[in-house]
């Protein structure tokens, strides 16, 4: 496994900084953006392996950024929300996202999709 570039589109520091801190320790790189539009200005600047994406952001919701984020990026991006209902899950789904992560987030989950990722050229 080599290390993968982690973009994190969280306003909620804490928890942007929690998951950070963790896959730092397991050798990931990891950007953060605490909006939609500085996520997509950090997909627009640079290649990442795998998008986190939070719901709730300042202006542009993580939902409607989606579509966006998918023209500027083949990478998976998994959307993270506290709303850990089915009706949400499936709306992150049908708009494009890989999967969802419910809040507060499973650090193993978390760490089992970056792992996961294929390998890529140094």
């Amino acid at each position: 496994m080599k290390a993968a570039r982690i973009l994190i589109v969280d306003d909620d520091r804490p928890t942007a900084e929690i998951a950070a801190r963790f896959l730092k320790g397991r050798g990931h790189r990891i950007a953060a953006a605490g909006s939609a539009e500085s996520g997509a200005a950090a997909l627009a600047g640079g290649a990442f392996d795998l998008v986190l994406l939070d719901v709730v952001l300042p202006g542009k919701t993580g939902l409607q950024a989606l579509a966006e984020f998918r023209t500027l990026t083949k990478a998976p991006i998994h959307v993270m929300s506290g709303n850990n209902d089915e009706d949400s899950r499936q709306d992150a789904l049908l708009l494009g996202a890989s999967g969802f992560l419910g809040k507060p987030l499973d650090l193993a989950a978390v760490a089992a999709l970056a792992d996961a990722l294929p390998d890529r050229a140094a």
